[in-house]
């Protein structure tokens, strides 16, 4: 009776065990949802004041492209209106068809978009990138520089900014 009682528990364990491991798996299939999105928000130092970049892709397709020096590229709650550059902002909206968003999902995902990140510092001072993402249910978001946690990552994430925001000189006066 013991011995029953024994393994019925270890069965249980190794159930249990199994089935933790599964649900933080940070790689799976990415199926195709209106209500996944990816935000990605790049800042460049090198220049003065900090040009911000903000690209939000969202699972039916919309690309969402917001570039300036204001807060409000990055932060729609920012509430310092009194900055000189609250008013510098553009934003563009393009729209993909949903089949091409679920590959671009996935090819984040499989580059450890969901992976747990250790802090580190920044090898990258001249600028810096940040991620939050809803895929699937599962979530994350960065509050540290992804360049200081995973430089391979974060160089992914600038490729997929750059395929969406294409700079363009500003007029001089």
């Amino acid at each position: 009776m013991r011995s029953k009682l024994f393994l019925s528990a270890l069965l249980v364990a190794s159930v249990f065990c199994g089935c933790s491991t599964f649900l933080d798996y940070p790689y799976f299939t990415v199926k195709d949802s209106g209500l996944n999105w990816v935000s990605i928000r790049h800042y460049n130092y090198k220049t003065v004041p900090i040009q911000r970049v903000s690209v939000r892709i969202d699972g039916n397709g919309m690309v969402t492209v917001r570039e300036g020096t204001s807060m409000l590229v990055c932060n729609p709650f920012a509430a310092n209106n009194n900055d000189p550059h609250w008013n510098d902002i553009r934003e563009t909206r393009i729209m993909l068809p949903r089949e091409e968003v679920v590959p671009l999902y996935q090819m984040l995902v499989d580059r450890g978009l969901f992976e747990e990140r250790k802090k580190g510092d920044s090898v990258n001072t001249n600028e810096a990138i940040f991620v939050s993402a809803n895929i699937q249910c599962k979530t994350c978001g960065s509050e540290d520089d992804i360049f200081g946690s995973s430089p391979e990552l974060a160089e992914h994430l600038k490729s997929v900014l750059m395929m969406f925001y294409h700079p363009q000189p500003k007029n001089r006066r």
